[in-house]
């Protein structure tokens, strides 16, 4: 009998056949159970950090350290992994760890797990054409990267940090992306448009400090006016009525389409009534709460410095305003702004200026007015991206047109970068 040593063209693909099936089995289970080790593994290193975290509270707590506890301080994050990770303590001292993936980890996130459960979730990169206020809200949960949630009662979505992916182009310029707040996302200018009075006023009335009510403001109608493309109108940028040159700067067309018509919030914070005295605190929240609260900016009525008879409104509706002075204390990555905005260091130096995207080292206006006994002109401001404070609304500051996009804007290109900024389109 012929001895057969090869097979036969049948039986060679019969076995490809049979080894194509078990390959189409097979390698679903096997992308299965890497996903899943991926998943345990990072679930596990989400309880490894709680639990050490907890031994770490304890052990300061026995030495008498207070210290904020950071991911880094008591576990190896490979930055390569990891796009942001918090950990936050309940009032049992259970630490609650916050982490968002990347690199091998793309795509995975715990919310606030503990060493004993830690749940992950799935994340999706967001993609152009959504809202913007879509966009931005899930690149929240998809890095997180340069972005967080205020603990505002509104919990409101901000850009933070030294220099975060924020830069829009709009009206062909560079803007920058405050945050989501609701159902419209906030833009302010990155440059300046120069030194103007928030408003000025007539020897007579309030000794030419101007008076601190925004819907009648001389900054108000420049903004809203001539800056918005209008006729053009008297800028000030000094005491009693002091004029100076308005900017020739103004919006376009295109611009003017993706803009809400916004209510802006106009309350007055009381620094006498935030500031503790004893604990040197200038409460974030509590101030947040004033600039849309409905004490408004005058509480005297006589004398020299607070004269004039202008009804005082909490808001107004406009195109174009200014920015908050908590939007300042918010884009800080220094934790302790969230809750004192006044902080300072061993040294005395404010804390809440570094790491701070916005504005740097310029004397800024900011949209709401202050309550001062005796006055009736004060404007909160930002000294040099230092501290806040007032001034007469007749002093002339940087002025850094802010507004809100309509909440059909969409995001069409770009990564965020000030070479490579997004680019907004008007949306169905």
């Amino acid at each position: 009998m012929k001895k057969r040593n090869a097979f036969t063209l049948i039986e060679l693909l019969a076995v490809i056949v049979i080894l194509a099936v078990i390959l189409v089995i097979a390698i679903p289970r096997i992308l299965d159970v890497i996903e899943t080790s991926k998943k345990d593994s990072f679930k596990n290193s989400a309880q490894l950090i709680a639990d050490t975290a907890e031994k770490k509270k304890v052990s300061d707590k026995l030495l008498g350290k207070d210290e904020e506890i950071t991911c880094k301080d008591v576990a190896k994050i490979n930055d390569e992994d990891y796009a942001s990770c918090k950990i936050t303590f309940d009032s049992d001292g259970i630490a609650k760890v916050s982490i968002t993936g990347k690199g091998k980890f793309d795509g995975l996130k715990i919310t606030n797990g503990t060493k004993e459960n830690a749940e992950v979730k799935e994340i999706t990169k967001p993609t152009y054409g959504m809202k913007a206020v879509e966009y931005i809200s899930n690149l929240l949960e998809y890095d997180g990267e340069g972005l967080k949630k205020d603990n505002t009662p509104d919990q409101n979505i901000r850009y933070y940090g030294a220099n975060p992916n924020n830069y829009v182009s709009f009206n062909n310029e560079l803007w920058r992306i405050i945050g989501v707040f609701r159902n419209n996302v906030k833009l302010v200018r990155e440059d300046s448009l120069g030194s103007l009075s928030w408003d000025s006023s007539a020897t007579t009335i309030n000794n030419g400090r101007g008076v601190n009510e925004w819907r009648q403001a001389d900054l108000k109608v420049y903004l809203n006016v001539m800056y918005y493309g209008g006729t053009t109108v008297t800028c000030y940028g000094g005491y009693k009525n002091s004029t100076t040159t308005c900017p020739t700067n103004t919006l376009d067309n295109a611009a003017k389409s993706l803009i809400d018509n916004h209510i802006w919030n106009t309350g007055a914070p009381n620094y006498d009534t935030l500031y503790d005295s004893t604990t040197q605190t200038l409460d974030t929240v509590e101030f947040y709460k004033a600039e849309r609260g409905s004490v408004n900016g005058k509480i005297c009525s006589s004398g020299t410095y607070c004269n004039d008879t202008v009804t005082r409104t909490t808001e107004d509706i406009g195109y174009i305003g200014l920015p908050y002075v908590t939007d300042w204390a918010y884009a800080s990555s220094e934790s302790v702004c969230e809750t004192n905005m006044e902080a300072q260091d061993s040294s005395y130096n404010y804390i809440c200026k570094n790491n701070n995207w916005m504005y740097g080292n310029v004397k800024t206006w900011y949209l709401s007015p202050r309550v001062r006994s005796g006055y009736a002109s004060s404007v909160w401001r930002v000294d040099g991206g230092d501290f806040a404070g007032d001034y007469p609304a007749a002093h002339p500051l940087s002025v850094f047109p802010t507004l809100y996009l309509k909440s059909n804007v969409i995001i069409e290109s770009g990564t965020g970068t000030n070479t490579d900024p997004y680019i907004l389109k008007a949306g169905v």
